[in-house]
């Protein structure tokens, strides 16, 4: 009886204290603008001066990412002195966990050591990062944002209009919410306090599970890298794994030693099953769950983004389902269809370059 007692005061004490952290989550008000839907962060290469700057490397961090241009008169350094002076509101051990990424939509005057010299001015800490036109419409495309070239005067120079918000990422890479410019930096500390002690807002959480989501493919397949990971694919891959990705008819058999031939790549096989880390691991070593495959290692042949360039080029051939399932979206259904997945649609530029 007294060990029921127990138990049972122990089950009250966790639904008070449930209780209490549901009302204090939804208590809180942000300052900042929550987004009803994350967006998840797209898989896109930049530049830095310290070398190459993908968003999925900084997750377990919060990310604050602006988009803008060293040339800018007055937007982009207000905005950048108010995020310092907001990390400067929270603590050492909290600043650590925010890391602030500077993206110039400017790749023509803004070259990643231009970037380097201008972020450092205001922190040490802070990246400043671009990439081709391509891709950084892409980038800003995704993420809601906009930027126009404005004409150039007599002597070349130009101004660009660009949106001014500062976007938070959280630490799974989903871009849950923004502050528009001149939010005041307690304001933005105040939220990203909350946020590393509270983690994400709800809405974000649902979608960062294995649920089943089916309209939701967040999966960015930039045109450049496609065409680069078809011509890797063709010259290293196809040979085994044939030009159409169809693989060799007996696959599945196994062989004495243990072994399969090259499976098919295209959505009738098994890739999109298995993690982008994990495909990568057995492309570099050249071996799957310690059985031999005859394929050999590629780590000394070719680098992590020539292998990320051939599996967007190899996701084009998946539909939604299998993508989202192969990005965590969802969860194994019994019958995935097997439609090939839509062309990439056009790339729609925001505007031409200088």
């Amino acid at each position: 009886m007294k060990r029921g007692l127990i138990i049972l005061g122990g089950l009250l004490l966790a639904l008070s204290a449930a209780v209490l952290g549901f009302q204090h989550l939804g208590s809180y008000q942000f300052n900042g603008y929550v987004l009803p839907e994350p967006v998840k962060a797209p898989e896109t290469l930049l530049r830095s001066a310290e070398g190459p700057v993908r968003l999925s490397d900084f997750k377990g961090r919060l990310v604050l990412l602006y988009f803008g241009y060293t040339f800018c008169p007055d937007v982009c350094p207000t905005s950048l002195a108010n995020i310092k002076l907001a990390l400067g509101e929270l603590s050492p051990q909290e600043a650590a966990q925010v890391q602030v990424i500077f993206v110039s939509v400017d790749p023509a005057r803004d070259t990643p050591e231009a970037l380097g010299r201008y972020v450092k001015m205001f922190d040490e800490n802070f990246i400043g990062s671009t990439g081709t036109r391509e891709e950084i419409d892409w980038m800003v495309n995704a993420f809601g944002a906009k930027y126009t070239l404005e004409a150039p005067d007599e002597n070349g120079n130009y101004n660009v209009s660009h949106s001014a918000f500062t976007m938070l990422l959280d630490r799974s890479g989903y871009y849950v919410m923004n502050w528009p410019h001149g939010t005041p930096s307690a304001e933005m500390s105040a939220d990203l306090r909350y946020l590393l002690e509270h983690e994400i807002p709800v809405s974000a959480q649902i979608l960062s599970g294995p649920t089943y989501t089916p309209v939701v493919c967040a999966v960015t397949l930039i045109p450049a890298h496609v065409q680069n990971g078809q011509w890797l694919y063709e010259h290293h891959c196809s040979q085994c794994h044939g030009i159409d990705m169809a693989g060799n008819p007996q696959w599945q058999v196994e062989l004495a030693d243990g072994s399969h031939l090259a499976p098919p790549l295209n959505g009738s096989g098994d890739a999109w099953k298995v993690s982008e880390q994990t495909l990568l691991a057995t492309i570099k070593e050249g071996r799957n769950l310690d059985k031999p495959i005859h394929m050999p290692a590629f780590k000394s042949t070719l680098a992590d983004w020539e292998v990320e360039f051939i599996l967007s080029y190899v996701k084009t051939t998946w539909d939604i389902n299998q993508l989202n399932y192969q990005h965590g979206f969802m969860t194994l259904t019994p019958n995935p269809t097997a439609t090939p997945a839509a062309p990439l649609s056009p790339l729609k530029t925001v505007t031409p370059s200088p």
